[in-house]
């Protein structure tokens, strides 16, 4: 009885789950949706999806309500927005065309206006305010919860690796945990499967396989994450290599807090060939990356691979991800096409809505990207950044939660306190009481003076910081208990560094002063960031600012805007009403910062001689309105005799688009930080930059970063004893004594040895004759005495070579030029010179050695381009080497760096100073065009403003475009009317090379020309280079050629043979997942035997440079190489003493 009823239930239920199904299918149609309406207007009531016919059926009706709506919030944004998009509501500008009326002209068919009922547009724009709010309610819901910090995570059959990076510690730590078990609670519980594992150096898995997902199991994972803790390294391919074996998982979340070990490339190869075949979705999260690195790795990783990709930053609460992206996109179509409408009935308030086809014309061209069918809208409205709908941190708007701040202090101040001298702690300091200088006495017996000597291990000799050389008694116990003293102030300045990277300090800094002023950049530039403005500011005045004493805002566009005339004090009240200001804030105009400092200067501080500790804090995302120097003049000028510093906060956003806007003033990233730190100096201020994957550069961070490099350099001092420096010597006497072992009695008396060569002979007999003595007789019989008076002379000590002199800013010239002044070979560098004279010994004997020592010789042998050569090295010299060598490694790393930022990655050095730069606008370029133009835009203020006389921009399709008729003088004016010309090029037509060559060849005193394009041009080759030959001949004008497209070799091939006819030089620019993965290892040094070789470059100058790379790379090899053989070789050697 009880098993038929059973099957009556679950009959029941499933008839339950089939009428479910139809109900939600015939709800989509709107004939039964209207009789339903219908039926309910009469009276009856309407089915809420919870009526029953069975007592039994209510817990099935509930548990499928709930799993309806889990369902219907767990859809991702792609699914959620092919049933929401403005397309499937059919809320596009095409239906509510269909829902006009066409007014034909007289006589014709061509359509001359439309019409539309105010009733049918009023239901138009209703409805898109409801898909607007609907979009608002999905974003709000996305940034969330876990939704927030992990995403969205798909899939029934789910595999967690964990980042141990990611952990952190202390309150870092709590917030992953807290944020982990929420993901637990909200997401996983729902899920059929599960599967974790965390990572560092090594992984750990705390179930052998997936597991069914039930509540035991969700408490042991939450016990786990309790236990996480932090560890070193991120080795991603080890756990991929372990969770790859488990067949049954459908979707992969790896929770990264730190860049992989392994470069993407390896990783993406590994990931697709791994999981071809399987329905393996790819979910990659980073979750507080410090570096700028890590997330635009990883992001691109996940990109390659097909896969989800989320950002989330605990500190400013703000999270990145497509999802939110797509919603975001979808939204500002929403809002666009409202405003459009909006326009359209405030431009027609009549009964009906007559618009010309001519209004319609821009929108549809904007929106579709296609010439207009019937008619496009356009107007002034969507032409400004939707501020509105960009995401917000929770509780964006409402009143402060103000903490009582401790008395901070900037990090000069700190170490004043807290710095190794401070403490007694540098090595000098420790070692000065045991510290003695060398003796000297005259003599009268010798008639000379003589340096005192060391007793065998009694003291060593170590260099002071003044470049003197003392004799230091070591006192072991002395020295252990140091290094635990250094190891614990190293600790302290971690928890310094790891503080001011926390909350409102990692966007600040410290705001120390008493009496503050903040400037807030809100130009037009800046109008996406106007959320994380505000939310800047908010941090900083809950954190930082309730222990002041007065304070101010001004906000600072084309024009300035103060929240109060003057510094008010500092109170409760005072804080929230600058905050309710700052939400009221509008982005707009260029960035005039002069009059912003003016006004926090002459009227905030006009009374600043009177008060100390004052300080001007910037907040600002781009390069000033103003020339630099001016504002390093002015401020130096009001900040002199009175305590006054302006301190700024830079925020990279990016580089401007060409469809917007163009900025009054225009710069690098780098070049504005180093603008604003030429500011800073003149005060005597800190500079801050920050971004939105961390801190790139702080003055309060690096003078803790320098007191630990102190601290480091003392603990690994590297000190000589005294076995050491007995060794050189002894090593040199078996060097030279004769092979038959026999000593003589004295060097005046020694007889030459037949067995030796004439050469030896000749040495030997010259220095006798330098040898001079004085005999006399003793007072005991006949004896005789002798005394020395010129003794003889060994063989100089080999110098060990100083520090080399290196560059410190790069020169403009080209690889070959720079790498020919400070090359291997111009430095001396190459390993070859250092290795001594060639093995002379049988060649037997070097086959029977076992290891690389001939055997009639103490010296490790190496074979070099085919020849045996000895090592002569002692183990000092190898040092000093390896050191020189690593040095120029870096500078060369360096100047890598530099050829690969800003305009030279895509268009090279400019080296002359009258140039014209000619751009293909084919129809060819159209993919690179908007490419081409950002990068054009920085080239005309990185490079032709800042370094050339005159300049010309000329553009080629089929015909010519030239920006100007001759070369101009290089100004400010001339830059910005050459950005507004670039900002019009269209691709369109054919390549016509030869016409643009001949047309810039006319220009009077052009120095240099620079061609880029994509392929080879529309005339023969052979051409092309003919003429220009015959050009070059006529006049000395060098061409440098810049290629967009390296996989077409026989375009190639020409533009360099191009380059070469004309002595100028071929460029390539690197590709996106290149740039990465080499500005990945640039970053680390580019000096460990692990890292892979730097990739082929096609570009001249950057392949002479990777050339000298690569050879230093194979020196520096060989010389830790050898560096280990002369240790092993000292470890196994036996004591040598003098006879």
């Amino acid at each position: 009885m009880a098993t038929q009823t059973s099957h009556v239930f679950h009959g029941q239920e499933n008839n339950f789950l089939e009428n479910d199904c139809m109900r939600r299918n015939t709800d989509k149609d709107p004939k039964k949706q209207l009789n339903q309406e219908t039926m309910n207007g009469l009276g009856q009531n309407p089915d809420d999806g919870l009526l029953v016919t069975h007592v039994n059926q209510t817990q099935d009706l509930l548990r499928l309500q709930e799993s309806k709506n889990q369902s219907s919030t767990s859809e991702d944004s792609e699914d959620w927005l092919s049933s929401h998009s403005l397309e499937f509501e059919k809320l596009t500008l095409a239906d509510l065309v269909k829902q006009g009326t066409a007014v034909l002209e007289e006589g014709s068919n061509i359509m001359q206006k439309i019409r539309f009922p105010t009733q049918t547009v009023c239901h138009f724009e209703s409805k898109l305010s409801e898909a607007i709010e609907l979009y608002q309610q999905r974003l709000q819901w996305l940034t969330e919860n876990s939704n927030k910090a992990f995403g969205l995570i798909k899939g029934a059959k789910v595999g967690i690796l964990i980042d141990t990076s990611a952990v952190g510690s202390g309150p870092q730590r709590e917030q992953f945990q807290s944020d982990l078990v929420s993901l637990i609670d909200e997401q996983l519980s729902h899920k059929e499967k599960l599967y974790v594992l965390s990572f560092g150096t090594t992984t750990s898995s705390l179930w052998p396989d997936p597991v069914e997902v039930s509540a035991s199991t969700l408490q042991e994972l939450k016990l786990w994450v309790k236990k996480l803790q932090p560890e070193g390294g991120s080795n991603l391919l080890q756990a991929l290599k372990k969770v790859f074996t488990l067949k049954e998982l459908n979707s992969l979340v790896t929770i990264m807090g730190s860049c992989p070990d392994q470069p993407s490339e390896i990783l993406s190869d590994y990931i697709q060939q791994a999981t071809m075949g399987r329905g393996l979705f790819i979910h990659v999260v980073t979750y507080k990356c410090d570096g700028q690195l890590p997330p635009a790795v990883l992001k691109n990783l996940a990109e390659a691979l097909g896969g989800c990709y989320h950002c989330y930053s605990v500190e400013t609460e703000l999270c990145a991800s497509r999802e939110v992206d797509e919603l975001l996109a979808e939204m500002q179509k929403a809002q666009s096409l409202l405003s459009h409408i909006q326009a359209l009935r405030q431009s027609s308030p009549c009964e009906e809505l007559t618009c010309m086809p001519k209004q319609f014309q821009k929108y549809q061209e904007k929106e579709t990207g296609m010439m207009p069918l019937i008619f496009q809208i356009s107007t002034e409205i969507a032409k400004g950044p939707l501020t509105s709908l960009l995401p917000k941190p929770p509780k964006h708007e409402a009143p402060l939660t103000i903490e009582f701040p401790n008395l901070d202090k900037t990090s000069a101040e700190w170490l004043k306190v807290n710095s190794l001298k401070a403490k007694k702690l540098s090595l000098y300091q420790v070692l000065a009481p045991n510290a003695f200088s060398p003796v000297e006495e005259f003599v009268p017996i010798l008639q000379k003076t003589v340096s005192s000597t060391i007793h065998e291990k009694a003291m060593v000799q170590f260099e002071w910081h003044d470049g003197t050389v003392k004799n230091i008694h070591v006192d072991p116990p002395l020295l252990y208990e140091y290094q635990k003293q250094l190891s614990r102030a190293v600790r302290i300045f971690e928890r310094r560094i790891e503080w001011l990277s926390l909350a409102s300090r990692r966007i600040w800094g410290t705001v120390c002063e008493k009496r503050v002023v903040l400037l807030l950049d809100i130009s037009a530039t800046n109008s996406m960031y106007i959320i994380h403005i505000q939310h800047s500011l908010r941090l900083l005045l809950e954190e930082q600012l309730s222990n002041k004493d007065s304070f101010n805002l001004i906000a600072f566009g084309a024009t300035i805007e103060s929240w109060r005339p003057e510094l008010v004090p500092v109170t409760h009240d005072n804080l929230q009403s600058a905050w309710r200001w700052a939400l009221t804030l509008q982005c707009g105009g260029s960035r005039n910062i002069l009059s912003a400092l003016r006004k926090a200067v002459e009227v905030d501080f006009k009374d600043k001689d009177k008060h100390q500790s004052q300080g001007i804090y910037l907040f600002t995302g781009g390069i000033p309105d103003q020339d630099v120097s001016m504002l390093c003049a002015y401020m130096a000028e009001a900040c002199s005799g009175c305590d006054l510093q302006l301190n700024v906060c830079l925020f990279y956003v990016g580089e401007p688009q060409m469809d917007s806007i163009a900025p009054a003033c225009y710069a690098s990233r780098t070049d504005t930080a180093t603008a604003y730190k030429e500011v800073t100096r003149a005060t005597g201020g800190r500079f801050h930059w920050f971004g939105d994957t961390g801190i790139y550069e702080s003055d309060d961070i690096s003078s803790i970063i320098s007191e630990m490099e102190k601290a480091l350099n003392y603990s690994q001092k590297n000190i000589q004893d005294g076995p050491d420096r007995e060794k050189s010597p002894s090593l040199k006497t078996l060097k030279w004594c004769p092979h038959s072992g026999r000593a003589s009695a004295s060097p005046a008396a020694a007889e030459p040895v037949k067995e030796r060569t004439t050469a030896w002979r000749r040495k030997n007999k010259s220095r006798d004759t330098e040898t001079s003595v004085s005999l006399f007789y003793t007072e005991t019989g006949n004896n005789v005495g002798s005394v020395y008076k010129k003794y003889p002379q060994g063989k100089g000590i080999r110098r060990i070579r100083g520090s080399i002199e290196l560059p410190r800013k790069d020169a403009v010239c080209s690889s070959q030029e720079w790498v020919a002044n400070y090359g291997l070979k111009k430095l001396k560098m190459e390993i070859s010179r250092h290795i001594g004279p060639n093995c002379t010994h049988q060649k037997s004997a070097q086959r029977s050695a076992s290891a690389k020592y001939c055997s009639c010789s103490a010296f490790p042998s190496v074979e070099i381009k085919g020849v045996v050569r000895h090592i002569q090295w002692t183990l000092r010299e190898m040092e000093a080497y390896i050191s020189r060598l690593e040095k120029l490694m870096r500078r060369y790393v360096q100047r890598l760096q530099w050829l690969l930022s800003g305009s030279r990655r895509l268009f090279g050095a400019i080296l002359e100073s009258k140039v014209c730069i000619l751009l293909d606008t084919s129809g060819s370029m159209g993919p690179h065009l908007q490419q081409v133009k950002t990068e054009l835009t920085l080239l005309i203020w990185e490079q032709l403003r800042k370094r050339c006389d005159s300049f010309n921009l000329l553009s080629f399709a089929e015909g010519l475009q030239p920006w100007q008729d001759s070369l101009v003088d290089t100004t400010d004016a001339a830059c910005h009317k050459a950005m507004q010309w670039v900002a019009h090029l269209q691709a369109q037509g054919s390549t016509s090379v030869l016409q643009a060559l001949l047309k810039a060849f006319s220009f009077h005193d052009v120095q240099g020309l620079y061609l880029l394009t994509d392929g080879k041009p529309d005339t023969s080759c052979s051409l092309v280079l003919n003429a220009v030959q015959r050009l070059k001949e006529e006049r000395d004008v060098r061409v440098h050629t810049v290629s967009l497209n390296c996989t077409d070799r026989e375009a190639v091939e020409f533009l360099r043979k191009l380059a070469a006819f004309t002595g100028g030089r071929y460029h390539c620019p690197v590709g996106e997942d290149t740039l990465f993965t080499i500005q990945g290892l640039l970053t680390k040094g580019f000096i460990d035997d692990q890292d892979p070789p730097l990739p082929p470059f096609e570009g001249d100058d950057l392949r002479r440079l990777a050339q000298e790379i690569t050879k230093a790379r194979s020196f520096l090899w060989q010389a830790q190489s050898f560096r280990s053989q002369l240790q092993r070789k000292s470890s196994t050697d036996p004591q040598v003493t003098a006879c």
